[in-house]
């Protein structure tokens, strides 16, 4: 007779990894919090620096429900060598001993450490990922590597569809993956916005934008994929041919800023407000008319989720990872190549002309994005840690291990194998 296999180990103990936590990372963990809570899992958050050179969010060191960890917390993570960061990382799961590990991606030195002692431990080892198959140029050597990385990974907690059909296409398991990895809380842009509009602010006037008139909003950082002066190209036209032409406004910062502004120097209606936190979007998502997000590459776009949960109509690019499963052709906005600054003109013209009914687009946003809440962050990520869980305790691939070696003494800098810009 022969013996019964064992069952697979209980999560007890469940941790996600992020190289820096910025507010949206904080929100989604406070949600797993409360979703694993419940279950008896206790949930860390594990963060390898205090600082990165990366975004400009101000350091979030409020006291947290959930277990925090920081690696290096005085530290910034671009400057961090790679053969520390794998020392530092490994060293604090040597001393959590979590049962399974949420990694994000697999790129950095910090991820591919986590993976290597989910394999060592035969712990559950979750892919969070946004990546997708148009994000870079895919080689088939490259993607060969990739497929036997991924493959050492139990389950997978990805950001939507087209993600999804790029992780199938690197052959894992369907059963195994779960969506709802780039999720923002949507309530809070919706209240936010909603207290905006019952208070016109004095800061419009400030912006230069009248208090009650509507606008274009994009919000990004200001990098050349993002697309920044195709949407200024556009934006150029549609006030050639609109006679009362909203203004644009613009959120943010990078190096691509003083370009920018030199391209809109002779072009009235624009107005660049800058970076700005978190704590500040809701009030110029809630006094826009409608947002605009014009990259050429984006793995997601979570600022389109923003302006969705704060009631806005949208206009995306359809190489936004976000764009099949947030926008509804015609319902909530509309779809346009980024390379065509003349579609996106016309349905700018579209979007401000009067038989359009933006309300209405605004509420179906609302209604479209109520199924991407924080929740299903974390309900995706318990249910990718239950998954895992069968194919947990098995041998660390031996082509998969050298492989996790190579990359960790090749790597020089912390992006040494990051492709995609974020």
């Amino acid at each position: 007779m022969h013996a019964a296999p064992p069952s697979p180990r209980p999560i007890r103990r469940l941790c996600v990894q992020w190289p820096r936590f910025g507010p949206y990372h904080l929100a989604r963990l406070a949600a797993a919090h409360r979703h694993l809570y419940e279950r008896g899992v206790a949930l860390t958050g594990l963060e390898t620096a205090g600082r990165d050179a990366t975004y400009a969010w101000r350091s979030e060191q409020a006291p947290a429900p959930f277990h925090r960890v920081q690696v290096f917390p005085d530290r910034t993570f671009e400057a961090l060598r790679p053969a520390e960061v794998h020392a530092g990382v490994t060293a604090a799961l040597d001393r959590l001993r979590p049962d399974a590990v949420a990694v994000n991606s697999y790129s950095f030195p910090d991820a591919r450490a986590c993976l290597a002692w989910c394999r060592r431990h035969r712990r559950v080892a979750i892919l969070m990922s946004d990546s997708k198959q148009d994000d870079a140029p895919r080689t088939a050597w490259r993607e060969r590597i990739k497929a036997l990385l991924v493959g050492q990974f139990d389950a997978a907690l990805l950001a939507g569809t087209p993600q999804r059909a790029y992780l199938l296409h690197l052959g894992f398991p369907e059963h195994c993956v779960f969506l709802g990895y780039d999720v923002v809380d949507n309530d809070f842009f919706a209240r936010g916005a909603a207290e905006a509009r019952r208070r016109p602010a004095a800061w419009q006037d400030d912006l230069g934008v009248p208090a009650g008139h509507p606008y274009f909003l994009a919000v990004s950082r200001f990098l050349a994929v993002k697309n920044l002066d195709g949407l200024l190209r556009a934006y150029r036209q549609y006030r050639r041919h609109d006679a009362a032409p909203w203004p644009l406004v613009l959120v943010g910062d990078g190096p691509e800023r003083p370009r920018l502004e030199q391209a809109a120097r002779d072009l009235d209606g624009v107005v660049f407000a800058g970076f700005r936190q978190i704590d500040e979007l809701p009030g110029f998502y809630g006094h826009a008319g409608a947002f605009v997000h014009p990259a050429l590459k984006d793995t997601w776009g979570l600022v389109v989720n923003e302006a969705m949960a704060a009631g806005l109509p949208v206009l995306v690019s359809e190489r936004a990872g976000c764009a099949q499963d947030l926008v509804l052709e015609g319902e909530n906005g509309f779809l346009f190549d980024p390379d065509d600054t003349a579609h996106l003109a016309r349905l700018m013209q579209r979007m401000t002309a009067q038989e359009t009914d933006r309300a209405a687009m605004g509420r179906r946003s609302q209604a479209v994005i109520a199924a991407w809440p924080l929740e299903r962050f974390a309900e995706g990520l318990w249910q990718a840690a239950q998954a895992g869980r069968e194919s947990a305790d098995r041998r660390f691939h031996p082509a998969a291990r050298a492989l996790l070696a190579l990359l960790r003494t090749a790597a020089r800098r912390t992006h040494s194998f990051h492709s995609v810009k974020d």
